[in-house]
C-alpha cells in the first residue's frame, strides 16, 4: 500500500522529506518512499480513529511499523558502511582487514 513517490524529487524536497545524511545515497529514494508512506498511513490512522474503525486503525499501525522497520534497516546500512570504511582506513594489512570485516558482518 505504498503511495507513489515522484520520480523527479529535487534535492531540496528530498531534504525536506528526510535528512539525507542518515542513508546511503543508493538507499535514499527508498527511504523517501517509506517516509511518505508513513505520513500517508498516519493520516489514514487518524481518520480511522475518528471514524471508530478499529480494524483500519490496526492495519495502519501495522503498516507504519513495517515502514519504520524498513527505515531502520536502511539507516543500519549506512552505519555498517561507515564502520566498514573506518576499519579499512585503520587496517594495515589485507588479512587484518578481512578478519575485521568478517567479524562485523
Amino acid at each position: 500500500m505504498l503511495p507513489k513517490a515522484s520520480d523527479h524529487l529535487d534535492s531540496e524536497r528530498m531534504d525536506d522529506v528526510v535528512k539525507m545524511n542518515q542513508f546511503l545515497e543508493s538507499d535514499l529514494r527508498m527511504a523517501i518512499v517509506e517516509v511518505i508512506c508513513i505520513e500517508e498511513l498516519a493520516r489514514m490512522l487518524v481518520r480511522a480513529v475518528h471514524e471508530g474503525d478499529s480494524e483500519r486503525a490496526e492495519n495502519a499501525i501495522r503498516d507504519i511499523r513495517k515502514s519504520h522497520n524498513e527505515l531502520n534497516r536502511l539507516r543500519e546500512n549506512k552505519r555498517k558502511f561507515s564502520d566498514a570504511m573506518k576499519i579499512m582506513e585503520q587496517s594495515q594489512f589485507p588479512t587484518e582487514l578481512i578478519e575485521k570485516l568478517e567479524r562485523m558482518f
